[in-house]
């Protein structure tokens, strides 16, 4: 009997922890939320570099675009383009074409140089460009490609 009276004092069935699951449970929800706060940070902090990273690639490709448009210009020429501004030896300029959505590009090609090729004999020469792209995707993303091409013409007829 003596037994039950003390089981029925208040404060005296758990030892004065009447509190302690509340303060528990309260930690775990604390924790859980850091835990999901951070995994949307991760997340989203994710999605914002992986944007990023494609819009550059675009950019990438449009200015290898432009580059192999350049390359191109000099390959299918019958005879040697002619200087355009001797400033900067340009031989051509084309201003920005689109491409697929938010691409595009533009290049520049230019005549380095020019020497005799190795056993064409003296009518030919072997002509060097400087081929200058850029490449545009979206608002921000640039990129710029450099080549040199070079091509054999015949310049003595």
């Amino acid at each position: 009997m003596e037994r039950i009276k003390q089981l029925q004092q208040p404060g005296a069935v758990n030892g004065g922890r009447e509190g302690f699951a509340m303060v528990t449970a309260l930690l775990v929800v604390l924790v859980l939320s850091v835990l999901a706060v951070g995994a949307t940070w991760l997340a989203t902090s994710e999605k914002k570099t992986t944007t990023a990273e494609a819009q550059h690639m675009r950019s990438i490709f449009a200015a290898d675009a432009g580059g192999e448009a350049g390359i191109n210009f000099v390959r299918v020429a019958d005879e040697p383009p002619v200087i355009t501004d001797w400033g900067t030896r340009a031989v051509h300029s084309q201003g920005e074409t689109a491409l697929d959505g938010s691409q595009a590009y533009g290049f520049d090609v230019a005549q380095v140089g020019k020497r005799p090729p190795a056993g064409w004999g003296q009518d030919y020469a072997d002509f060097y460009y400087r081929v200058n792209s850029l490449g545009e995707a979206g608002a921000q993303g640039q990129s710029g490609v450099a080549v040199v091409a070079t091509r054999v013409f015949r310049t003595q007829y």
